[in-house]
């Protein structure tokens, strides 16, 4: 509940700075490694809104995959965890390159 808080917190200083009459669609970037429920977020979206600026808007979520890096042989592939084996040599030894991000990508506003 709190995270969506904040974002619509955040989108609505935006908006109001902006001069808006109201938003109509905020868009996030959610990264799978991020520990965010998304089902959660939505659920929880429509009741911090209301009565605000951003009542009956949509929220759109991209969820970005992550992606880890092998330091022992310099393989990219998908992981979904943080306790990553490379699919090739079998090391831990994983950087997290994505997936990590929780960003506002973008708010629509109506003038």
């Amino acid at each position: 509940m709190s995270i969506a808080m904040s974002i619509v917190d955040i989108a609505c200083k935006e908006a109001q700075q902006d001069g808006a009459s109201s938003i109509s669609i905020i868009e996030l970037d959610v990264g799978k490694l991020a520990g965010i429920m998304v089902d959660s977020l939505q659920f929880c979206y429509d009741s911090v809104c209301k009565g605000t600026l951003a009542e009956n808007s949509k929220l759109v979520i991209n969820e970005i995959a992550g992606k880890g890096h092998c330091l022992k042989c310099d393989t990219e592939f998908e992981i979904d965890s943080f306790m990553a084996l490379c699919p090739e040599c079998e090391s831990y030894e994983v950087e997290i390159k994505q997936g990590r991000e929780l960003k506002l990508k973008a708010v629509t506003v109506n003038e």
